[in-house]
């Protein structure tokens, strides 16, 4: 969801000042407005820090491959995502993104990723963690007037089948081998935080899946991409990138889509990025 810039505090943070070196600078500060700005730095230096560290690194296991890449445009963001196996055959794949901007946003992001957490591990199902996050942030969040997109993918990896529940969030798409595009994986509820009551009359979808398979799950920022004739990049080219990219490995996959991605956009991103590209082996 689209994000406004910070100005110079963003691209200073951006461009990857420590929080060390930012203190440094301070101490030797006497202007109170330079004080602020380089305090205000630090903090979202740290939360940034804090935010990265809640992305998952890349997953390699007997029947499935995960490659997540992730695209902020300031020092923090509202995108998250995770990948959890509560058990020895199923892997749990979320991912949301918090509407607004800066230090809030990221928060929520955080807290998201904690409750979510404990909803995999208590093997919920992915319409069921969807519910339940849903009546969380209504319950705890209705004054903060925060909304997310939010989707739960459980994939049965002795069965090679995937349940997908999604609230308000881009459509996961399914790409196979010599086959090409497969019908999307829609959300098909409500977006997360609006109503006290989220779920549609068929709140999940279920599809069996082959090796070889790839599912891939993404932010915003990406289909919405806008080149110099005004048009958004869509769901039909990311998914036309993916299948050019399709024999790959699911980390260089990835990184053909966003270069791509690059290569449409007309100058620099205006929304956080993050993909997931996931491979049944």
């Amino acid at each position: 969801m689209k994000k406004l810039t910070q100005g110079k505090l963003g691209r200073e943070l951006s461009n990857g000042k420590l929080v060390e070196q930012l203190r440094a600078e301070l101490a030797i500060t006497k202007h109170t407005q330079e004080r602020d700005r380089l305090e205000m730095a630090i903090q979202l230096r740290i939360a940034a820090q804090v935010h990265r560290s809640l992305l998952p690194s890349s997953v390699r296991h007997p029947h499935l491959n995960v490659d997540v890449r992730y695209q902020p445009i300031d020092a923090v963001g509202g995108d998250y995502c995770q990948i959890r196996f509560p058990n020895s055959t199923n892997c749990y794949i979320t991912i949301c993104d918090v509407a607004g901007h800066g230090v809030g946003p990221s928060l929520m992001a955080s807290r998201v990723s904690s409750e979510v957490r404990h909803y995999i591990m208590n093997g919920l199902l992915p319409m069921d963690i969807v519910r339940s996050l849903n009546q969380f942030i209504v319950e705890h969040f209705s004054e903060a007037d925060l909304f997310l997109s939010f989707m739960a993918a459980k994939i049965d990896l002795a069965r090679r089948t995937v349940t997908v529940s999604g609230a308000g969030h881009p459509a996961a798409l399914h790409l196979r081998p010599g086959t090409g595009m497969l019908p999307p994986l829609c959300s098909q509820n409500m977006l997360i935080g609006v109503h006290p009551e989220c779920l549609a009359d068929e709140p999940e979808q279920h599809r069996e899946l082959l090796v070889g398979d790839r599912l891939l799950l993404y932010t915003d920022g990406l289909t919405e991409s806008v080149d110099g004739h005004g048009q958004q990049l869509g769901q039909n080219r990311l998914a036309q990138f993916g299948v050019d990219a399709i024999a790959l490995e699911t980390g260089e996959m990835a990184d053909h889509i966003l270069e791509q991605v690059a290569q449409f956009r007309l100058g620099p991103p205006d929304d956080d990025m993050t993909l997931i590209v996931a491979e049944i082996l």
